[in-house]
């Protein structure tokens, strides 16, 4: 189906229920699959039809790099990497959620901007202020949804064997995992898009590097190569993601190369590092 079609199901969807306080749709999903294109459709059509909407992207919540810089320092090099659980600024973003719930709260909010070409936080003045409640959140990020047991603490795959071999900073990454529940728990409905293989969740996040440069003029990853290590740090999260969330979505939606979707089948999938 294409791209209009899914966002009025799931607006659809959204407008059915009646909850006493701005409801929260969690958007999970891998690198490149299309959330942030998603969300901006779905915010469009619901503006349309009069329903206030505003989204907020977890990859706006990353700690700055000096932050992961300090992480990487005391705790393990490759903390440094933007990305698993623990290297986002949860208090910020729970803080943020309870202001766009709050009219009380909502006044001088203003949301972070992250530069994944600069890879950190942009400066305060570059934030987005926000002055109207919403009456629906679209939370979306590629670990939205992610709990600790939906990985091992011990190395998955030849890349954490190699980068990781006595699984300090994979054991580390899912005791952080915890600090999320009460954000995850503010959702009141799920959506999971993902690709089929994590080959795509590659080409996907290598597509979007391109124009990401095209757009800013920076490189952060100038070979689908270099983007394959980058993404190795996400790998065994995202394979857990797929397998675990779907249980408790609204939506599971696969997407191809042409970013056309589909409801993925309902059927058992073996996990892919089993």
């Amino acid at each position: 189906m294409k791209l209009e079609t899914l966002v009025q199901q799931v607006a659809k969807h959204l407008m059915s229920l009646a909850p006493q306080r701005p409801l929260v749709l969690g958007v999970s999903g891998g690198q490149g699959v299309g959330k942030t294109t998603f969300c901006a459709a779905l915010s469009q059509y619901l503006h349309e039809v009069g329903v206030a909407t505003q989204t907020l992207s977890l990859d706006d919540f990353y700690l700055s790099r000096r932050q992961r810089e300090d992480l990487a320092a005391h705790i393990h090099p490759l903390c440094k990497t933007r990305g698993v659980p623990g290297t986002h600024d949860i208090l910020r973003l729970h803080e943020s959620m309870v202001a766009l719930r709050s009219k009380q709260r909502l006044a001088n909010l203003r949301l972070p901007v992250f530069s994944k070409s600069l890879d950190d936080i942009l400066p305060p003045a570059q934030w987005l202020a926000v002055d109207t409640q919403p009456e629906i959140i679209l939370l979306e990020g590629w670990c939205v949804g992610a709990q600790a047991d939906f990985i091992s603490p011990h190395p998955q795959t030849d890349w954490e064997r190699a980068q990781d071999s006595e699984g300090v900073w994979k054991q580390w990454s899912q005791t952080q995992a915890a600090a999320y529940a009460d954000i995850w728990a503010a959702c009141d409905c799920w959506m999971l898009m993902r690709q089929d293989n994590f080959e795509a969740v590659v080409d996907s996040r290598w597509a979007q590097e391109q124009d990401n440069a095209a757009a800013s003029g920076i490189w952060q990853f100038e070979t689908r190569e270099a983007v394959a290590q980058f993404c190795a740090h996400y790998e065994s999260w995202t394979l857990g993601i797929w397998q675990a969330l779907p249980r408790t979505c609204d939506f599971v939606i696969g997407r191809d190369e042409g970013f056309t979707y589909r409801h993925w089948l309902d059927e058992p999938h073996p996990h892919p590092l089993s």
